[in-house]
């Protein structure tokens, strides 16, 4: 397994496919980080951030998912490359590593724009101390979704020498599930899809904001954690995993 992810890097290093996923990375930090300046914000800013966040990732992590394993896959598709290591190491081996591989990638940059995330509040002067506790669940039901939604994306771009499907699936499914943050009276609709889950696992409320007095009045609170289905996600990603690896395994080289 050392061997195929060394591997995985070697073939694409000259494809910056890390570069690639830091700049996304990048504009999405350049998307959330202006908007907290006015006086109310750097007051509510921690908890603004914990509530805001999983709406900005519900667009740009599934984005990532489609970019890292369309450029991670793409390259054994050109040369019948999959067909000749196919010959070498074993199907369920090939669909590991670069699994493994493009998982570590999105992983990294999760952890990169929370690290980024907490580091802004500082500088931008956020009242109070960092809640560290709750940044933690936001890390981990940040990393859960993701690591669902391209398991997702790398069996789609694995199986289908068309990278389209995989950019349209992705697309679609990441449409369809920030758009169900907008409908909170629809919880079946937000749990029923993979990508809603950034949206089944918030756990920060908005209150007593108005349209003419925004963020004057307006306070943040924990409405708690939906352990439940947090732990659904996790059957959802072991059944992914298999289904995948399956798949992979049976498709005609």
């Amino acid at each position: 397994m050392i061997k195929l992810l060394k591997c995985e890097f070697m073939k694409t290093r000259r494809r910056y496919v890390v570069v690639t996923a830091l700049a996304v990375t990048a504009a999405m930090l350049v998307w959330i980080y202006p908007r907290h300046h006015s006086g109310d914000l750097l007051r509510l800013g921690w908890m603004a951030n914990l509530y805001e966040l999983p709406l900005i990732n519900s667009i740009f992590m599934p984005l990532l998912s489609i970019i890292v394993s369309s450029r991670l896959c793409d390259i054994e598709h050109k040369g019948a490359m999959l067909k000749q290591l196919a010959v070498t190491k074993r199907r369920g081996q090939i669909y590991d590593a670069k699994l493994l591989y493009g998982l570590a990638i999105m992983l990294f940059c999760v952890v990169l724009s929370w690290g980024a995330t907490i580091a802004f509040g500082y500088i931008a002067g956020f009242e109070g101390d960092v809640p560290i506790k709750l940044y933690l669940f936001y890390l981990l039901f940040t990393a859960a979704p993701t690591a669902a939604v391209y398991i997702f994306q790398h069996t789609l771009s694995l199986c289908f020498k068309n990278q389209a499907v995989t950019f349209f699936s992705g697309v679609i499914g990441a449409f369809l599930g920030t758009f169900s943050m907008f409908l909170p009276q629809l919880l079946w609709l937000r749990r029923t899809l993979l990508w809603g889950y950034y949206a089944v696992l918030m756990f920060v409320g908005l209150f007593d904001w108005s349209k003419e007095n925004r963020y004057q009045y307006a306070h943040f609170e924990v409405v708690g954690v939906d352990w439940s289905f947090f732990v659904v996600l996790l059957f959802i990603c072991a059944a992914l995993y298999v289904i995948g690896r399956e798949m992979f395994k049976r498709k005609e080289m």
